[in-house]
């Protein structure tokens, strides 16, 4: 459904500057374009920073890369752990029936001293409470190079965030553009067809009065009829663009939006970019790779650690947490590899691969990106200029519609005539916001080339 005034039959005589930009019609979906309706619910109004922000709250790609960063910083936590001391409390309960006893020297001599071999191995309970420490004492700085590598993992997921972000943002602005860009033409093709319908009523009354002939009724009819079948396309268009808009938005497909015009683009110079998120990505992963061969060599090297326990066992319960029946051990531990079947040998050599592989994606990525500034830059002059072309082809065509109208008046052409001068106005018309709005986009994509947000 279009909510739009008819179009004038004179096109008022104003300036460039002027002239305000047509207002992009309210679509309801389910409606015929031709039938008229109030809305059954109040649609979401947005401009461009509403939706932004509204995509940084709700986009779900970038709420997964945000639960990426916070279970890189649950790893910091995780890998910092295996550096400090390991604290255990254990309580053992257990009975036991120990034979082993009846297969030694001593059972063979036992029978001189009057003892048997059951009074040799009864059950017996055993009471344990304990308390088991454990600490790291030189590892060759693995444990603080994985700290390390785990706050890198930390910083890459951020900026990783930070690519997800710029790629969000700037397809909501995109999928904005195309909303804008599918009513205005939808705008234009309604205009055309209400056009054609007060040209075949012209012609009818014309006929009647025998002004007019059957042709000139059959042309107007058929130019409706032609438009028609646009028409339709125009608004599953709209709806389109609309939907995919709503789910980068977060809202439901079916929402109705109504969206603020951008306005006339004004002249701007270059903004001063920063450093790609992606080629700062690559550039942590190298540094982890780096870090991750410090680490593998560490494994090759001799290793101390500490561990110490303290408790009580007893075969009585009322004997714990008494002497004597306290127990403890103090133990420091070297553990140094000989040989580890060329394991390390092999993550070497896939680390080192790994990080030529990450290397030679970072040079491509900076080609890329070079590429894709200069390309921006020069696209951004095109649609600059293209912009001022669609602005003058439309003035020119405004006029010729006049002239047109005046002829027609004096009898000078017929009606098809006129009907062709207007479709050309329309079709210009289209083409002056399809620039302007091609001039944002273009600016858009500059400043996604310098990794900046949209706005």
């Amino acid at each position: 459904m279009l909510l739009i005034s008819p179009p004038a039959l004179q096109a008022p005589d104003m300036n460039e500057g002027d002239r305000p930009l047509p207002r992009a019609p309210h679509v309801v979906i389910g409606q015929s374009p031709i039938t008229t309706s109030a809305p059954a619910s109040e649609p979401l109004s947005l401009d461009l920073s509403g939706a932004l922000s509204r995509a940084r709250a709700e986009n779900a790609m970038l709420r997964a890369a945000q639960a990426r960063v916070d279970e890189r910083r649950g790893l910091i936590t995780t890998t910092r752990a295996d550096a400090l001391p390991q604290l255990t409390l254990m309580g053992d309960f257990t009975r036991v029936r120990d034979v082993s006893i009846l297969n030694s020297g001593f059972a063979d001599s036992a029978a001189r001293f009057g003892l048997t071999p059951d009074s040799l191995v009864g059950a017996r309970s055993i009471y344990t409470s304990q308390a088991n420490l454990t600490q790291p004492l030189f590892y060759w700085g693995k444990l603080g190079t994985a700290v390390d590598i785990a706050m890198m993992g930390e910083k890459e997921a951020a900026l990783a965030y930070t690519t997800s972000e710029l790629d969000v943002l700037h397809g909501v602005a995109r999928a904005y553009l195309t909303v804008l860009s599918a009513q205005a033409e939808q705008e234009v093709i309604e205009s055309r067809r209400k056009t054609a319908e007060q040209f075949v009523s012209d012609v009818k009354a014309k006929l009647e009065a025998q002004t007019a002939t059957e042709l000139d009724r059959l042309r107007a009819e058929s130019e409706l009829l032609a438009v028609i079948p646009e028409s339709l396309q125009a608004e599953a268009q709209v709806k389109r663009a609309m939907e995919v808009l709503n789910g980068q938005l977060g809202l439901d497909p079916r929402t109705p939006v109504a969206l603020a015009e951008l306005g006339q683009p004004e002249p701007a110079t270059r903004p001063a970019g920063t450093e790609r998120s992606e080629l700062a990505q690559l550039k942590q992963q190298e540094a982890m790779y780096r870090a991750n061969g410090k680490i593998i060599t560490s494994d090759l090297r001799p290793k101390f650690d500490l561990s110490a326990s303290y408790g009580y066992q007893a075969g009585q319960t009322d004997h714990l947490f008494k002497e004597p029946y306290d127990t403890w051990r103090v133990s420091v531990t070297m553990k140094f590899p000989v040989f580890d079947g060329l394991r390390s040998s092999g993550k070497r050599a896939q680390n080192t691969a790994q990080l030529e592989q990450v290397k030679q994606m970072r040079l491509d990525r900076e080609r890329s990106v070079a590429i894709e500034q200069s390309t921006a830059d020069r696209e951004l002059e095109k649609a600059a200029a293209l912009r001022v072309a669609a602005r003058k082809a439309h003035d020119a065509t405004v006029e010729a519609l006049r002239m047109s109208r005046e002829a027609f008046d004096q009898g000078l052409i017929t009606s098809l005539d006129l009907l062709l001068a207007e479709r050309t106005e329309r079709q210009a018309e289209s083409q002056r916001r399809r620039a302007e709005l091609g001039l944002w986009a273009a600016r858009f994509d500059q400043r996604r080339a310098l990794g900046l947000p949209p706005l």
